[in-house]
């Protein structure tokens, strides 16, 4: 081969680089604008995988059953979170003591307000803080309502767009995720390499957080709202608990701190109702005994003992992913829930399985070598054909490529 030949190769591969860094600025380009509809469905997609496993194995096609997950199980349980939550924004904005005009202040994050006319705002707003007044009163509000409502419609359509774009997405996920992972082992990294060791306990680390974690937060909020609301319906009026869907979603959230679970919620609850019925005198303590009966067996015991290890399986890093959790929204926005425990992910698994390895210039391995209680350790597969070609002291620029 003479030098023209080399030469006219590499002013190939250069344009090929050239043409494929053009498309992946592209790429980012698309992947930056619509940012958090990809984040929301990667989180559908690893909140939903475990259940469309098992609904495969029943109905054996892979579409059929992405689709009955998405529409079974996926959809009723976000439909379900999204009222808990619009309730606790209710019961945050009367906790807060905002004026009903504040209100709107509460779905800046989520919802672009100063899109809607001042008119439509005062309704949002009273529809926010009293949606029943407004749903029951004259047939003129219902018409202003309904009014409003058109009005605004090209808001909510694009959010259900993006709903939908997100959902569609994860459905294409769950469908091919097989198809995806034999291309990554086949063309970018082979098994028993590091960068396939990496992105198989990413992959684990994020269905745990996003199927386990978060839907334990859930589902001791859940169980929370129905205790509060349950004790409040039975309890005279006086010793009711305040907020109680708010509190319900505190104690979810406080379930993420290990040992701690509803304690740091349930207790001081349990303490003001005592606190109201040492007032009162007579047969009025019995309540607050049995309402820390009731949370102690069932925001406590049962968390821990079945909800816990049935949903979550083994442990992240709980405490790091409770400030991913809060911090998140504070920094990106809504999306930043899923964002941030994503972003968190890749930076463990990329201390615990290649830091130490490219700090000592030592060979790029499968293995955890730092910080293994931190996160999902990947499965060791035989390495020795990926190994095989690695140089001893994994310096040159083959042992890089290939993770």
């Amino acid at each position: 081969m003479n030098w023209n030949d080399i030469l006219d190769r590499d002013r190939n591969r250069i344009a090929w680089w050239l043409f494929l860094a053009t498309l992946g600025v592209g790429v980012l380009f698309v992947g930056y604008s619509y940012v958090g509809t990809f984040v929301f469905g990667l989180f559908i997609y690893y909140a939903s995988r475990p259940a469309y496993q098992r609904i495969r194995s029943v109905v054996g096609s892979d579409g059929t059953a992405a689709a009955a997950t998405l529409l079974g199980a996926t959809l009723p349980l976000l439909a379900l979170v999204s009222y808990i939550a619009v309730m606790g924004l209710q019961n945050a904005a009367s906790m807060s003591g905002l004026h009903p005009d504040q209100n709107l202040g509460l779905l800046q994050p989520f919802v672009n307000v100063q899109a809607l006319t001042s008119s439509q705002q005062d309704l949002l707003s009273t529809f926010l803080s009293r949606p029943f007044r407004v749903l029951s009163g004259s047939s003129g509000q219902l018409q202003e309502l309904l009014s409003t409502g058109l009005s605004v419609l090209g808001v909510v359509a694009t959010g259900l767009v993006h709903i939908s774009l997100a959902f569609g997405f994860a459905f294409y996920l769950l469908r091919d995720d097989d198809r995806i992972a034999a291309w990554f082992s086949s063309s970018i990294a082979s098994k028993g390499s590091a960068a396939h060791a990496y992105a198989t306990a990413v992959d684990d680390d994020l269905e745990t957080i996003f199927f386990g974690n978060v839907l334990f937060v859930f589902a001791v909020a859940l169980v929370a709202a129905v205790v509060y609301n349950g004790f409040n319906a039975v309890a005279p009026s006086a010793l009711s608990i305040p907020f109680a869907i708010l509190l319900a979603l505190l104690t979810g959230v406080t379930s993420l701190v290990p040992l701690v679970v509803g304690k740091l919620v349930y207790i001081p609850i349990v303490l003001y109702v005592g606190g109201v019925a040492a007032t009162q005198g007579g047969l009025s303590l019995v309540f607050p005994a049995g309402l820390l009966v009731v949370c102690f067996l069932f925001l406590d015991i049962l968390p821990q003992t079945f909800l816990q290890p049935y949903i979550s399986g083994r442990q992240t890093h709980t405490g790091m992913m409770m400030f991913a959790y809060l911090l998140g929204p504070m920094l990106f926005g809504w999306y930043g829930f899923f964002l941030l425990p994503m972003f968190l992910v890749l930076v463990l698994q990329a201390v615990r399985i290649v830091l130490s390895e490219l700090l000592h210039g030592d060979r790029l391995t499968p293995r955890v070598t730092t910080a293994e209680s931190l996160g999902a350790s990947p499965e060791i597969a035989d390495s020795t054909e990926s190994t095989a070609s690695d140089d001893s002291t994994g310096g040159d620029d083959s042992t890089v490529s290939n993770g």
